[in-house]
């Protein structure tokens, strides 16, 4: 495993084997946090190598403060089109803006627990976590995205870790004012644009999600399926937003079965 920036601007952690390549865009933990700056990488790295068991993976960060200049940095980041583009729930929005404007390096699309929308429900998070950070509350922000488990044990370890690490925040997240000023401008208007970009999506896709998924339903993600011309669509009954973590081997058969059919 190995950190850095890629074209001395994209942190990035790298990890994993095997035959096939995959680029991962990472969640909103890399808007909050520089992944080449963690305390911890190495978490990042499992939790991705058991989505992706036979890929070398790049999980690739943010540095840039809206869509246009996040795209524009992947593209220069990435050299050659890897087997596969996994955007995950952030990461999402990106992939499908990635895939729309540089299809020459997209063979696979995999948009995992995203959509081109929140849900309504999803949008209440949002405004919850704009609030937090203005008042520079890290503890609210990270547990209106960590506290997010179907299984309650989960979510009893996260307010654990919490209370244990709470302290540790400031000195890895990024200050709240900048992150806020960043949601703000992801979020503002332009991010009204999402679904033109996946009617021009032509790589071959997969969307996977679960149907209690607090931030993209499953209307949101039935929706994407039908913007992006031919796209698969493959739901969880009751799983929530990290479903990644909770059912990664399950989600890891759908990928593989996805990139044999593809």
């Amino acid at each position: 495993m190995e950190t850095g920036l890629l074209a001395d601007r994209v942190p990035y952690i790298r990890g994993g084997s095997g035959q096939r390549e995959a680029c991962v865009f990472f969640g909103v933990n890399a808007l909050f946090r520089r992944l080449d700056h963690t305390s911890d990488p190495r978490r990042y790295a499992r939790q991705v190598s058991r989505l992706l068991p036979q890929h070398r993976f790049t999980i690739l960060g943010y540095a840039g403060t809206s869509f246009e200049e996040i795209v524009r940095d992947m593209a220069h980041a990435i050299s050659t089109p890897p087997d596969v583009v996994v955007g995950i729930s952030l990461g999402g929005f990106v992939a499908m803006r990635f895939a729309a404007q540089h299809p020459e390096l997209v063979r696979r699309l995999v948009l995992l627990v995203s959509a081109h929308r929140f849900s309504p429900g999803g949008w209440r998070m949002m405004e919850r976590q704009f609030q937090a950070l203005e008042r520079g509350d890290l503890q609210t922000l990270v547990r209106e995205n960590a506290l997010l488990f179907r299984r309650p044990w989960y979510n009893w370890l996260v307010r654990l870790k919490l209370w244990k690490d709470g302290d540790r925040l400031a000195t890895e997240f990024r200050d709240p004012a900048a992150i806020l000023r960043d949601h703000r401008r992801l979020f503002g208007p332009d991010f009204q644009n999402n679904a033109e970009y996946g009617r021009r999506i032509a790589s071959p896709t997969l969307i996977i999600g679960g149907t209690a998924d607090q931030l993209f339903d499953r209307r949101a993600c039935e929706e994407t399926a039908e913007l992006i011309p031919g796209a698969q669509i493959q739901l969880f009954e009751r799983e929530t937003h990290m479903l990644p973590i909770e059912k990664s081997n399950e989600v890891a058969s759908a990928i593989t079965a996805f990139l044999g059919r593809s």
